[in-house]
């Protein structure tokens, strides 16, 4: 059984433990409890890679993507505070 968490994501249900896993190839991610976000592949882009009007963001905030580890499909993308 399993549910969505998103448009790439969803909870899959197997012998009484919850996942998350990938709706495009079903690589699981991680348990339901776990931050999921942490075993995805991460790369970070300039904010204006989102379009020229982000430019007033340069230096203090990065874009974010996370993708599957299995397949490379695009699971989330944010903007987050330049580390």
């Amino acid at each position: 059984m399993s549910h969505p968490l998103g448009d790439s994501l969803e909870v899959y249900s197997d012998q009484g433990a919850n996942w998350v896993r990938c709706t495009r190839c079903s690589h699981v991610i991680a348990r339901l409890e776990e931050h999921w976000r942490k075993r995805c592949e991460r790369r970070t882009f300039p904010p204006t890679k989102a379009g020229p009007l982000m430019t007033i963001l340069v230096g203090h905030y990065v874009l974010q993507k996370l993708y599957c580890p299995g397949c490379g499909a695009l699971l989330e993308s944010d903007m987050v505070e330049q580390s």
